[in-house]
Protein backbone atom coordinates (compact mmCIF):
# COMPACT_ATOMS: atom_id res chain seq x y z
CA UNK A 1 0.00 0.00 0.00
CA UNK A 2 1.34 3.42 -0.93
CA UNK A 3 2.80 5.37 1.98
CA UNK A 4 1.75 8.69 0.49
CA UNK A 5 -1.99 8.11 0.83
CA UNK A 6 -3.70 11.14 2.34
CA UNK A 7 -4.48 9.31 5.57
CA UNK A 8 -0.80 8.51 6.04
CA UNK A 9 0.50 12.03 5.54
CA UNK A 10 1.70 14.09 8.50
CA UNK A 11 0.32 17.56 9.16
CA UNK A 12 3.23 19.30 7.46
CA UNK A 13 2.46 17.49 4.19
CA UNK A 14 -1.33 17.99 4.18
CA UNK A 15 -2.88 20.91 2.30
CA UNK A 16 -5.39 23.31 3.79
CA UNK A 17 -9.05 22.98 2.71
CA UNK A 18 -10.32 24.92 -0.29
CA UNK A 19 -10.76 28.62 0.33
CA UNK A 20 -8.59 28.62 3.46
CA UNK A 21 -6.25 31.39 2.32
CA UNK A 22 -9.06 33.85 1.59
CA UNK A 23 -11.41 32.80 4.41
CA UNK A 24 -12.01 35.44 7.12
CA UNK A 25 -10.45 34.96 10.53
CA UNK A 26 -12.54 33.25 13.24
CA UNK A 27 -14.55 31.24 10.69
CA UNK A 28 -15.48 27.57 10.29
CA UNK A 29 -15.74 25.42 7.16
CA UNK A 30 -19.25 24.16 6.48
CA UNK A 31 -21.36 22.66 3.70
CA UNK A 32 -24.13 24.83 2.29
CA UNK A 33 -27.81 23.94 2.03
CA UNK A 34 -27.65 23.02 -1.65
CA UNK A 35 -30.84 22.14 -3.57
CA UNK A 36 -32.81 20.43 -0.84
CA UNK A 37 -32.61 16.64 -0.62
CA UNK A 38 -29.48 16.38 -2.82
CA UNK A 39 -26.08 16.33 -1.14
CA UNK A 40 -24.78 19.02 -3.47
CA UNK A 41 -24.17 21.89 -1.09
CA UNK A 42 -20.99 23.88 -1.72
CA UNK A 43 -18.25 24.42 0.84
CA UNK A 44 -18.53 27.76 2.63
CA UNK A 45 -16.78 29.55 5.45
CA UNK A 46 -19.09 30.68 8.27
CA UNK A 47 -18.19 33.19 10.97
CA UNK A 48 -17.97 31.65 14.43
CA UNK A 49 -20.33 34.38 15.62
CA UNK A 50 -23.10 32.70 13.59
CA UNK A 51 -22.42 29.30 15.17
CA UNK A 52 -21.56 30.09 18.79
CA UNK A 53 -24.64 32.07 19.80
CA UNK A 54 -26.69 32.94 22.85
CA UNK A 55 -30.16 34.43 23.17
CA UNK A 56 -30.61 37.38 25.54
CA UNK A 57 -33.97 38.87 26.54
CA UNK A 58 -34.65 42.27 28.11
CA UNK A 59 -38.10 43.16 29.44
CA UNK A 60 -39.61 46.14 31.20
CA UNK A 61 -42.45 48.59 31.59
CA UNK A 62 -42.34 52.37 31.63
CA UNK A 63 -44.70 55.27 32.35
CA UNK A 64 -43.52 57.59 29.60
CA UNK A 65 -41.80 60.75 30.80
CA UNK A 66 -44.10 63.70 30.05
CA UNK A 67 -41.15 65.80 28.88
CA UNK A 68 -39.98 63.18 26.40
CA UNK A 69 -36.85 62.35 28.38
CA UNK A 70 -35.40 58.84 28.46
CA UNK A 71 -35.94 56.65 31.52
CA UNK A 72 -33.71 53.80 32.66
CA UNK A 73 -34.39 50.91 35.10
CA UNK A 74 -34.51 51.37 38.85
CA UNK A 75 -31.77 49.88 41.08
CA UNK A 76 -32.04 46.43 42.61
CA UNK A 77 -32.74 47.88 46.07
CA UNK A 78 -36.15 49.10 44.87
CA UNK A 79 -37.37 45.57 44.21
CA UNK A 80 -38.69 45.86 40.65
CA UNK A 81 -35.34 46.13 38.90
CA UNK A 82 -34.80 45.82 36.01
CA UNK A 83 -38.45 45.72 34.94
CA UNK A 84 -39.63 49.11 36.23
CA UNK A 85 -37.98 51.63 33.90
CA UNK A 86 -38.71 54.73 35.98
CA UNK A 87 -35.43 56.61 36.54
CA UNK A 88 -35.25 59.99 34.75
CA UNK A 89 -32.17 60.23 32.52
CA UNK A 90 -32.80 63.95 32.10
CA UNK A 91 -32.40 64.07 28.33
CA UNK A 92 -34.12 62.88 25.17
CA UNK A 93 -30.70 62.08 23.68
CA UNK A 94 -28.32 59.40 24.93
CA UNK A 95 -24.78 60.72 24.76
CA UNK A 96 -21.69 61.64 26.73
CA UNK A 97 -23.31 65.03 27.25
CA UNK A 98 -25.62 63.54 29.90
CA UNK A 99 -23.95 61.48 32.61
CA UNK A 100 -25.24 60.01 35.85
CA UNK A 101 -23.62 58.55 38.95
CA UNK A 102 -22.06 55.23 37.88
CA UNK A 103 -23.69 53.35 40.77
CA UNK A 104 -27.13 54.00 39.24
CA UNK A 105 -26.25 51.91 36.18
CA UNK A 106 -24.19 49.33 38.06
CA UNK A 107 -27.07 48.59 40.44
CA UNK A 108 -29.54 47.78 37.68
CA UNK A 109 -30.37 44.07 37.94
CA UNK A 110 -29.69 43.27 34.30
CA UNK A 111 -27.23 41.35 32.12
CA UNK A 112 -23.43 41.81 32.19
CA UNK A 113 -21.28 40.33 29.43
CA UNK A 114 -18.79 37.65 30.48
CA UNK A 115 -17.10 37.87 27.08
CA UNK A 116 -17.16 40.11 24.03
CA UNK A 117 -19.88 39.36 21.48
CA UNK A 118 -21.53 40.52 18.26
CA UNK A 119 -25.27 41.08 17.83
CA UNK A 120 -26.58 39.09 14.86
CA UNK A 121 -30.28 40.00 14.98
CA UNK A 122 -33.15 40.61 17.35
CA UNK A 123 -36.87 41.12 17.88
CA UNK A 124 -38.76 43.84 19.71
CA UNK A 125 -42.34 43.52 21.00
CA UNK A 126 -44.34 46.30 22.64
CA UNK A 127 -47.79 47.05 23.98
CA UNK A 128 -49.39 50.45 24.60
CA UNK A 129 -52.94 51.50 25.57
CA UNK A 130 -52.87 54.33 23.02
CA UNK A 131 -51.15 55.41 19.80
CA UNK A 132 -48.38 57.44 21.44
CA UNK A 133 -45.11 57.09 19.55
CA UNK A 134 -42.19 56.12 21.74
CA UNK A 135 -38.64 54.82 21.43
CA UNK A 136 -37.10 51.72 22.96
CA UNK A 137 -33.31 51.72 23.24
CA UNK A 138 -30.96 48.89 24.13
CA UNK A 139 -27.78 50.32 25.61
CA UNK A 140 -24.54 49.15 27.20
CA UNK A 141 -22.45 50.77 29.89
CA UNK A 142 -18.81 49.99 30.70
CA UNK A 143 -18.02 49.83 34.44
CA UNK A 144 -15.02 51.90 35.49
CA UNK A 145 -12.61 51.75 38.42
CA UNK A 146 -11.52 55.35 37.91
CA UNK A 147 -14.58 57.38 36.90
CA UNK A 148 -17.59 57.96 39.16
CA UNK A 149 -19.96 59.09 36.41
CA UNK A 150 -21.15 57.15 33.39
CA UNK A 151 -23.28 57.39 30.27
CA UNK A 152 -24.80 54.60 28.15
CA UNK A 153 -23.68 53.66 24.66
CA UNK A 154 -26.53 53.04 22.24
CA UNK A 155 -26.75 49.64 20.58
CA UNK A 156 -30.13 50.35 18.98
CA UNK A 157 -32.91 52.93 19.19
CA UNK A 158 -36.21 51.79 17.70
CA UNK A 159 -39.17 54.15 17.30
CA UNK A 160 -42.46 52.29 17.76
CA UNK A 161 -46.20 52.88 17.99
CA UNK A 162 -48.51 50.66 20.00
CA UNK A 163 -51.79 49.23 18.75
CA UNK A 164 -53.92 51.29 21.19
CA UNK A 165 -54.53 48.25 23.35
CA UNK A 166 -52.47 46.72 26.12
CA UNK A 167 -53.81 43.36 24.97
CA UNK A 168 -52.38 43.60 21.41
CA UNK A 169 -48.68 43.08 20.79
CA UNK A 170 -46.78 44.98 18.10
CA UNK A 171 -43.69 43.11 16.86
CA UNK A 172 -40.61 44.32 14.99
CA UNK A 173 -37.86 42.19 13.46
CA UNK A 174 -34.39 43.65 14.01
CA UNK A 175 -31.60 42.95 11.53
CA UNK A 176 -27.95 43.51 12.40
CA UNK A 177 -28.03 46.57 10.11
CA UNK A 178 -30.68 48.16 12.35
CA UNK A 179 -28.20 48.39 15.21
CA UNK A 180 -26.05 51.49 15.57
CA UNK A 181 -23.45 49.28 17.26
CA UNK A 182 -23.27 45.47 17.19
CA UNK A 183 -20.19 44.87 19.35
CA UNK A 184 -20.73 44.13 23.04
CA UNK A 185 -17.71 44.77 25.21
CA UNK A 186 -16.54 42.25 27.79
CA UNK A 187 -17.85 43.19 31.23
CA UNK A 188 -20.35 45.69 29.86
CA UNK A 189 -23.84 45.90 31.33
CA UNK A 190 -26.87 45.92 28.99
CA UNK A 191 -30.33 47.33 29.74
CA UNK A 192 -33.36 49.01 28.15
CA UNK A 193 -34.17 52.71 28.09
CA UNK A 194 -37.51 54.15 26.93
CA UNK A 195 -38.80 57.62 26.04
CA UNK A 196 -41.83 59.29 24.44
CA UNK A 197 -40.98 60.74 21.04
CA UNK A 198 -42.40 64.14 22.02
CA UNK A 199 -43.75 66.03 25.01
CA UNK A 200 -46.98 64.30 26.00
CA UNK A 201 -49.89 65.50 28.12
CA UNK A 202 -51.13 62.10 29.22
CA UNK A 203 -49.78 59.25 31.32
CA UNK A 204 -49.04 56.22 29.16
CA UNK A 205 -47.77 52.91 30.53
CA UNK A 206 -45.96 50.87 27.90
CA UNK A 207 -44.36 47.42 28.01
CA UNK A 208 -41.37 46.27 25.97
CA UNK A 209 -39.65 42.95 25.36
CA UNK A 210 -36.47 42.77 23.29
CA UNK A 211 -34.56 39.60 22.48
CA UNK A 212 -31.22 39.54 20.69
CA UNK A 213 -28.99 36.79 19.32
CA UNK A 214 -25.37 37.37 20.30
CA UNK A 215 -22.55 35.54 18.55
CA UNK A 216 -19.09 34.86 19.96
CA UNK A 217 -15.79 34.55 18.11
CA UNK A 218 -13.98 32.69 20.88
Amino acid sequence: MASNEHKNLTDVNRHNPKGYETAPNSSLLSKGLGTGTLADGALEWISKSNIKTRKLTFSGYCTLNAEGFYSYPEPQSYGQSPYDINQDYGSATISSGTTVSQKRFFRIGQMSASQAGIINNGRLQVTSPDATAFTVALVQYAPSDSTSTAYPLVLIEKSVVGLSSDNLVQSYALASSDFAETEIGVGNHLFLMIKANAVIGTTTLVYANMSIEVGYLK
